[in-house]
């Protein structure tokens, strides 16, 4: 049971090199804005003079702090079958 709950919760912030927390806030934050890229999408397939750029805008700068950023941590991940926790 141990080794269920590490690799659900804690197997992929460690191999980031984040506690549970930190993790949660960073993907938190992906999250929201997403969410706010999505509603700038629905704004402007309404009304297609408003946020003629902004959804792609935010949709790059997203991509640069996810993989430009945090590329270095995300590349040295350990699979998440791994049978054992890191020592």
């Amino acid at each position: 049971m141990y080794k269920f709950f590490y690799h659900a919760l804690f197997a992929h912030p460690a191999a980031v090199d984040e506690t549970y927390m930190q993790h949660f806030i960073a993907a938190s934050r992906f999250g929201a804005r997403l969410l706010l890229t999505a509603g700038a999408c629905f704004v402007h397939a309404l009304v297609p003079c408003l946020f003629t750029r902004k959804a792609s805008d935010m949709l790059h700068r997203l991509h640069d702090d996810m993989y430009t950023h945090r590329s270095a941590k995300l590349h040295d991940e350990l699979p998440f079958h791994t049978d054992e926790p890191p020592a």
